[in-house]
């Protein structure tokens, strides 16, 4: 699998790449190992890093970067329901969506780049996103479209993309009208509203182009109205194993007065043993009684992080990261579903960062060492441009 991502990104690149300085270069090259979504987040990071002062070198590899979103597993974006996301597949399926790595959110995000070093080229590849059908949701889904990173792309293009002759022909009005006349959901009503309410346009083109959005809300079948709890949700630790692990996993964060264990009471002897036994029951623990491979996944990975939260540093905590990084290494997810694999490592990641015990040069060497392309590249990415926030950090939640 991992040579079928070097052939495609082979195809997809460009037989001469940007002449980029070191570290830049070697991770352009890092980028073709990896699956398209993460070399093209890879390529948008170093074009957004400020270190590349060339403007040619800069559009290269923005366009590198937009040719590999198309082949991205997820096409668009798409986040949980209120009261939905707690412990179910929706809910961490949501979290990956948070990631922005699907191919629509990773195109908008070059365009976006491309505004700032060539509007021409900007909007000749917004053009040529393809246009996308969002296919009837139901009363079951607990995952609802967001696709309003396009239609932000969308409105800065109206605006800044189209030369003042354009505009006088009104151009850039019949732009957002023709994306107007390609809505087919809901989903696409409100940030649709939002271009209407900013673009660059006089009063009298401004109320053309709410009359149209009206107009069309009026045609539009309405989004559903469903009943709270109405989503069909897939809930975790459901199978018997999984209910044991996590009762005795319970076990080791409190007594049975509900008193939480100090570190103190984590260092004696007797806790200590509790942890063994636990270890030998989830190193026990197949993937066989869960519903899919994704279940099993996430659930091992929550038990590694409730885990490495509780076991002092030491031996037994630096086995307990070596450990999870060889299980999420070996998991078939990563072909199957790479962002969803990739939303552990890199929530783990974070965890690490954020705490206090200053591990991350420890799982940072884990992630180098492991092999795997997508680990390894984000570690030459952070160690070379610094860390990557979450979108929580940055606003583009």
């Amino acid at each position: 699998m991992r040579l079928i991502f070097v052939v495609l990104l082979a195809g997809l690149l460009p037989a001469e790449a940007p002449k980029l300085p070191e570290p830049y270069r070697s991770l352009v090259d890092l980028a073709q190992a990896a699956p398209p979504e993460f070399a093209a987040d890879a390529l948008l990071r170093v074009a957004e890093s400020g270190k590349i002062k060339d403007r040619d070198s800069v559009a290269d590899l923005v366009e590198q970067a937009f040719r590999l979103a198309a082949a991205a597993k997820f096409p668009v974006r798409m986040r949980g329901l209120p009261g939905t996301t707690t412990d179910t597949r929706s809910g961490f399926l949501s979290r990956a969506y948070d990631l922005k790595l699907d191919g629509v959110s990773l195109q908008s995000r070059a365009v976006r780049d491309m505004l700032a070093v060539d509007k021409a080229k900007a909007r000749e590849l917004f053009q040529e996103i393809p246009k996308f059908a969002l296919a009837p949701l139901t009363c079951d889904d607990a995952l609802v479209y967001d696709v309003s990173d396009f239609y932000q792309v969308l409105g800065a293009i109206a605006n800044a993309a189209f030369s003042k002759e354009e505009q006088a022909k009104e151009q850039h009005i019949d732009f957002i009208l023709d994306y107007l006349g390609q809505a087919t959901s809901p989903a696409q009503l409100a940030p649709l509203a939002m271009i209407g309410k900013n673009a660059a346009a006089t009063t009298e083109q401004r109320e053309i182009l709410t009359n149209r959005l009206d107009g069309m809300v009026a045609r539009m079948p309405q989004g559903l109205v469903c009943k709270d709890g109405a989503a069909k949700l897939d809930r975790y630790w459901q199978s018997a194993a999984a209910k044991q692990l996590l009762e005795d996993g319970t076990k080791l964060r409190s007594s049975g007065d509900g008193r939480t264990y100090t570190e103190s009471d984590r260092s004696t002897a007797e806790w200590q043993q509790r942890l063994v036994d636990f270890l030998s029951e989830l190193d026990g623990w197949t993937p066989g009684p869960e519903e899919s491979e994704a279940d099993y996944y996430h659930e091992k990975c929550i038990v590694f992080e409730a885990l490495i939260d509780l076991v002092p540093l030491g031996q037994q905590r630096d086995k307990l990261l070596a450990d999870y990084v060889a299980f999420i290494n070996h998991s078939s997810l990563q072909q199957e579903s790479p962002v969803e694999w990739f939303m552990e490592p890199s929530s783990m990641l974070e965890r690490i960062r954020h705490s206090s015990d200053g591990e991350i040069p420890k799982v940072l060497d884990l992630y180098q060492n492991s092999g795997n392309p997508t680990l390894t590249l984000e570690v030459a990415l952070e160690k070379a441009l610094g860390a990557k926030l979450p979108p929580s950090m940055t606003g583009d939640n």
